[in-house]
């Protein structure tokens, strides 16, 4: 078996960090050496056979069947080219899932997040995929080429609905971290007082006090309501407002650091580089290259 590489990514980072195209090994050889990345890859077998390994097997797959790949998988992919195969890709990080604010849906999105980011998807990683999920891929194809407006936003609704399935058929084991109706209730004032609040310092005895709960009951039970401790969540919601600021105003770095929050900007790069894995001035290069 070939020694795997890691495969340097091309997919742009911010703010939509997806890719889609199809291999169609009529226009050329599809033969992909064993490597991983730090993304999830879906492929769909639109028609034909190949040989897919993943970590130490190799699999048959025909068409209609769905390859799920999550961080750090190895893989690669092998056919003939007397067989006409065609097989779509989608590539995509997981960052453009992370909405720790967005409570009801954590059970699910954790669901997929979790497993993916700790190479621990269970799954059948090949399925035979229903017409739901055909559906979604060509959608997911269309959207990407056409690029019509609003089409990012498509796409991630297209990506939302198939973990829904994957979870629905059972493809995926819930994740469910015992969280109760009135748990959610109870901490749902804390979030909008941070959504409100998080430019001013935040403190979890102060949040403690205003759930009228002790210090050290309120941090156990903040996170397991938001899976996150008290900190990280308002630098979460701190580095998605800055984003935002990015992508709409005129500001530098450090406007935009002050303006969420922070007093320093290398306490803002730090803590956005911890969180999304590469630093600030990408995204101002991003929104300059757009333009």
């Amino acid at each position: 078996m070939m020694k795997p590489y890691k495969e340097n990514l091309i997919l742009p980072e911010f703010p939509f960090p997806v890719d889609v195209f199809i291999q169609d090994n009529q226009k050329s050889n599809i033969t992909v050496k064993p490597h991983w990345h730090d993304c999830v890859e879906i492929l769909y077998m639109i028609e034909g056979n190949a040989l897919q390994q993943i970590n130490d097997k190799v699999i048959d797959v025909k068409t209609n069947d769905v390859i799920l790949l999550v961080n750090g998988d190895i893989h690669g992919t092998w056919c003939n080219n007397y067989d006409k195969t065609k097989i779509l890709v989608v590539k995509f990080l997981t960052d453009m899932l992370s909405n720790l604010s967005v409570i009801y849906e954590s059970k699910y999105i954790i669901t997929f997040l979790q497993k993916t980011r700790n190479q621990k998807l269970y799954a059948p990683r090949v399925f035979q995929s229903q017409r739901e999920i055909i559906d979604i891929f060509i959608g997911i194809y269309n959207e990407f080429i056409e690029k019509r407006v609003g089409y990012e936003i498509f796409i991630k609704g297209y990506i939302y609905q198939m973990i829904a399935l994957l979870i629905r058929n059972d493809e995926l084991q819930l994740y469910e971290p015992g969280i109760k109706e009135e748990e959610l209730q109870e901490i749902n004032p804390i979030l909008k007082y941070i959504e409100l609040h998080y430019r001013e310092k935040i403190t979890l005895e102060k949040a403690a006090f205003m759930a009228n709960k002790s210090y050290y009951y309120f941090s156990r039970f903040f996170k397991k309501v938001t899976g996150s401790n008290f900190k990280e969540y308002i630098d979460f919601v701190r580095i998605c407002e800055a984003e935002k600021l990015f992508l709409n105003k005129d500001m530098n770095i450090s406007q935009v650091a002050y303006e969420v929050g922070y007093n320093n900007i290398s306490s803002f790069n730090r803590v956005y580089k911890r969180i999304r894995g590469y630093s600030p001035s990408k995204i101002k290069k991003a929104k300059y290259v757009k333009k």
